[in-house]
């Protein structure tokens, strides 16, 4: 996906992104949201209740994941068909 350019008041031009949910590519960031991914959902079933709780913390907040924060097009996210 091509990098946006910050302008004033920070709105992105140029830009675009790839819809996590839809494989949309988008150009208008107006026409965007930023869903946030429950991974911990996922690694609790996934064993994660068998980590310490140091381990648990630090997976929660680590915001390196690529899924951690998804550009998702409105229509999906809004209509509530969003995988969970």
């Amino acid at each position: 996906m091509k990098k946006p350019s910050q302008g004033k008041g920070c709105k992105l031009t140029g830009g675009s992104w790839r819809s996590y949910y839809d494989d949309k590519t988008v150009t208008d960031a107006r026409k965007l949201d930023i869903d946030y991914v429950d991974p911990l959902a996922e690694a609790w079933v996934s064993d994660a209740s068998k980590w310490t709780a140091e381990r648990r913390e630090q997976y929660a907040n680590d915001l390196s994941a690529e899924r951690s924060l998804v550009a998702v097009s409105l229509g999906p996210n809004r209509a509530g068909r969003a995988p969970r």
